[in-house]
């Protein structure tokens, strides 16, 4: 909520909270957790527009650092632009605030109208390939992964004319976005709105109730967070830790993953002096950082199976508030800043710790130390020590023109700077509506200027910004053609298979080496 307003919402420890009612009986909670809803394919966007000309010149000063004033989009030609979003759609606090912003936008830009369109993050990229195809694809749109696929087939402009013709950009974007604008050194995209990280999630009750008094040290590493998770499982009746093992939501792992490295390392692939064939970290048995990679493939899948519920490989994200808020399950590795998740769930929530009788509290995921390992029976984790970390959700984010004439891109380029940087759009929609990361660097202060965030919030942002490089997005550096792939199919849809028995742990690494191998032509 805006500093300006009263809020409901308790934030970090601010005040103490009841303890909560007394947990169900195992059995019949991880019966019942089957009956929350099986989360969707975590989404990719497609970008798109409508064919014509080539890459436009952009106006001088078009798209300035600012956004705060209207551009005259092409000139004193009336366009009227189709915007495909699914971040329009992702509640209905967005859905209400981007319809009045494409308002706020036409006004600002009075030869301008928009169209937008929507559809969720699991809908989004079949309904863009299937209007390119068509020959009718939208002028802009939030194009995740699949932009670059159309980039390469030059359904796509080069962006980089539109990113120089402003004063800020690319030094504004977050170091996420930046990083995933580019493939190659070409910029394929305009950048992302927003980013969100991955953390760790805890119910402070049950962590309390099984004897954790301080969570942020006790938590703090891999043998830390395993033995309390142990405790949790025999203690209570709730799922003592749930992966969200769907492989559109398995973007948990590729967090985690992360934390038995430091400095920002790759933990899959590396590209070298040749991203046509990069070095394939995952099975490779020549490979120095083999153990610290295959380690934590086994680890996910181990983790899951045995304190995870059956239904953990057809898990999705958007079942955990409710789970947790009724005290089924203890912790995850899928939270994110988004506060409204959970008050969408209950009005009153209780976020951090407490004192042990809050509902949910946000921490970094737990980094490998050097007894985990043996603790946990993986050989390969033995004497690893790694950094916490996280994935960094940008890539998926990603908004893209297609091509068309010189005044549609144009004023859909005007459209991308207004949602990166006008302050009608940006504030409201990261502070309050869909807690998260700007995509401009430059609008983060603003944001918890303006705002009371919720201690997940504010955590998240604080384990981005302490953790720096080891908040990285996850195929963004390979530098492959296939990477949405390789992410969603090739790794996740591999480790899903894996937690739901289909193949062992130790089995796990080779088998997506072999995949990932497959893809690259290897």
């Amino acid at each position: 909520m805006s500093k300006s307003s009263t809020s409901g919402r308790e934030s970090a420890d601010r005040t103490e909270g009841q303890a909560g009612a007394e947990p169900s009986r195992r059995d019949f909670v991880r019966a019942t957790a089957a009956t929350a809803t099986v989360g969707a394919l975590g989404g990719l966007a497609g970008c798109s527009g409508e064919q014509g000309g080539g890459t436009p010149e952009p106006k001088e000063g078009g798209g300035g650092s600012t956004g705060e004033t209207g551009s005259d989009s092409g000139g004193s030609e009336s366009v009227t632009i189709d915007y495909l979003s699914a971040q329009a759609v992702e509640n209905s606090a967005m859905k209400s605030h981007f319809q009045e912003s494409m308002k706020t936008f036409e006004e600002k830009n009075g030869n301008v109208s928009v169209s937008l369109q929507t559809a969720s993050y699991g809908d989004i990229r079949s309904k863009l390939s299937s209007t390119v195809s068509s020959g009718n694809p939208p002028t802009f749109a939030e194009a995740g992964g699949g932009g670059l696929q159309f980039y390469l087939n030059d359904k796509v402009p080069d962006h980089k004319p539109f990113i120089e013709s402003t004063d800020s950009l690319p030094d504004d974007f977050t170091a996420a976005n930046k990083e995933s604008a580019q493939y190659r050194g070409e910029y394929w995209s305009g950048g992302g709105m927003r980013n969100t990280n991955s953390n760790l999630g805890i119910s402070p009750k049950l962590f309390s109730q099984a004897g954790v008094s301080n969570p942020k040290e006790e938590l703090s590493t891999w043998s830390g967070f395993l033995d309390a998770v142990k405790r949790v499982d025999q203690q209570t009746d709730a799922i003592a830790y749930e992966e969200t093992g769907v492989p559109g939501d398995l973007e948990s792992y590729w967090g985690y993953a992360r934390t038995a490295y430091t400095d920002g390392t790759d933990p899959w692939m590396r590209p070298g002096d040749n991203p046509d064939n990069p070095t394939i970290v995952v099975g490779n048995d020549e490979h120095e950082d083999q153990g610290k990679t295959d380690g934590m493939i086994k680890t996910c899948v181990k983790m899951a199976n045995q304190f995870s519920s059956q239904e953990a490989a057809q898990r999705g994200d958007e079942d955990i508030p409710s789970l947790m808020l009724t005290g089924r399950v203890a912790s995850f590795n899928y939270a994110v800043p988004t506060a409204s998740r959970w008050t969408a769930t209950k009005d009153d929530v209780k976020f951090g710790w407490q004192g042990g009788n809050g509902d949910f509290m946000l921490l970094p995921h737990p980094k490998v130390d050097p007894q985990f390992g043996q603790n946990f029976g993986i050989s390969d984790l033995e004497g690893v020590e790694g950094e916490h970390g996280g994935h960094m959700w940008a890539l998926e984010q990603q908004q893209c023109i297609f091509q068309a004439s010189d005044a549609k891109q144009q004023a859909a380029w005007d459209l991308n700077m207004f949602l990166l940087s006008d302050n009608e759009f940006v504030l409201p929609a990261w502070g309050e509506h869909y807690e998260a990361i700007p995509g401009l660097k430059t609008k983060l202060e603003a944001v918890l200027n303006e705002y009371d965030l919720a201690q997940s919030t504010e955590q998240a942002y604080k384990n981005a910004d302490e953790y720096g490089v080891q908040y990285s997005t996850t195929g963004a550096s390979w530098d492959v053609r296939d990477v949405d792939p390789i992410r969603w199919t090739d790794i996740n849809e591999t480790l899903s298979q894996a937690i739901a028995g289909q193949h062992s742990a130790e089995e796990t690494p080779g088998l997506i080496r072999q995949r990932i191998q497959k893809r690259l032509g290897q």
